[in-house]
């Protein structure tokens, strides 16, 4: 079994680092907390039904005396249903194949100990990348997969080379977006067109106006229906180049300080009044996966909703960062084992304004 660390670019010799702070490794990067951008929905099996309930209509018609009219008012019920994919993951490291120059994890000084003993801190490098991958990839599946993906090549917008059975597992909440603005069960009114991302070059659709994440902001926030800014969890969510657009503005116009708020003792983004989650990972998916070697496919988006509105579904969240690590006598190998079960629903498409 091959070792899960890739030295080959490293010169190994005598006086190469001994301990990891005297390394730096790529940057493991942040995606938001999916609380932070999604109701958890746990303990969800294949077709569990998701009611979704309506509200009653008017009341309050002047009293008929001794006999009074029934209203004839109900509430109409609808339903999605969960269906969940089950992922399965297993990495395998063998701490034999690490070369015996590179010191910063020395291997066991006993010989038959060499395949099981692991370095603590070799152990606690792996555990750390393999949760922020869990991360990682559950945010891109949830948002960017895509049953009918295809590549470039094929009419799809994935790049060439990607592997598509990492995007075809289900169908995420850009696919179902996508949909339902297609069909328009996304009012019409409640899609806000950018026009940058119809440019035919990276150069020209990166050229934003000076405004276009304030457009975006104003007219996602007048383009939501008025019941939909009753209770709380509503919140945007945009791309970092928006994002960025926006505090160009913001600075240009001297308005930082008037739209931020402090939220737990932390100065946190809003626009009046709602927060603003920058999502980094679309940006990173877009450019990484999304791209037909001339332009990538709508680099800029928003949505804003209730994050109850675009809930995930899971039989257990602590699957998102938990796994089953062993070492195996027989094949001499550690192994790290993941698997989730995994679904995400745009419920009420008429309770959510895109951007893109």
């Amino acid at each position: 079994m091959a070792s899960k660390l890739d030295l080959s670019a490293l010169t190994l010799n005598p006086e190469e680092a001994r301990s990891a702070s005297e390394a730096v490794f790529s940057k493991v990067y942040s995606n938001p907390l999916l609380s932070d951008a999604h109701f958890i929905a746990t303990g969800i099996q294949m077709k569990t039904q998701i009611p979704i309930f309506g509200q009653l209509g008017l009341m309050g018609k002047v009293s008929n005396g001794c006999t009074p009219v029934a209203n004839a008012g109900t509430i109409v019920a609808s339903q999605k249903y969960w269906d969940p994919y089950l992922s399965q993951d297993r990495f395998t490291h063998c701490q034999a194949d690490i070369n015996q120059l590179f010191k910063m994890w020395p291997k066991s000084s006993t010989a038959l100990q060499t395949w099981e003993n692991i370095d603590a801190a070799l152990l606690a490098f792996l555990t750390e990348r393999l949760e922020a991958a869990m991360i990682n990839n559950i945010t891109r599946i949830v948002w960017f997969a895509d049953k009918g993906a295809l590549l470039v090549a094929n009419g799809g917008v994935l790049k060439a080379g990607t592997d598509i059975a990492y995007f075809t597992q289900m169908d995420g909440l850009w696919d179902q977006i996508f949909t339902a603005v297609t069909a328009v069960t996304i009012p019409a009114a409640q899609k806000i067109d950018i026009a940058k991302n119809s440019e035919a070059s990276y150069a020209a659709q990166q050229a934003l106006d000076s405004t276009t994440a304030l457009d975006v902001l104003r007219g996602l926030y007048n383009a939501l229906p008025a019941e939909a800014f009753d209770g709380t969890g509503l919140k945007f969510q945009i791309t970092r180049s928006l994002y960025l657009n926006w505090k160009d503005y913001l600075e240009d116009k001297s308005l930082v300080f008037q739209l931020s708020t402090a939220e737990q003792g932390a100065s946190m983004d809003n626009y009046r009044g709602i927060p603003i989650v920058v999502r980094n990972d679309w940006d990173r998916n877009i450019r990484a996966y999304e791209d037909n070697g001339t332009t990538w496919n709508k680099p800029h988006r928003a949505v804003l909703t209730n994050i109850a509105n675009i809930p995930i579904g899971t039989s257990d969240e602590g699957a998102f960062n938990s796994f089953d690590a062993f070492y195996d006598k027989v094949t001499m190998s550690h192994y790290f084992d993941t698997a989730w079960y995994l679904d995400a629903k745009l419920l009420e498409e008429t309770q959510i304004a895109v951007a893109y």
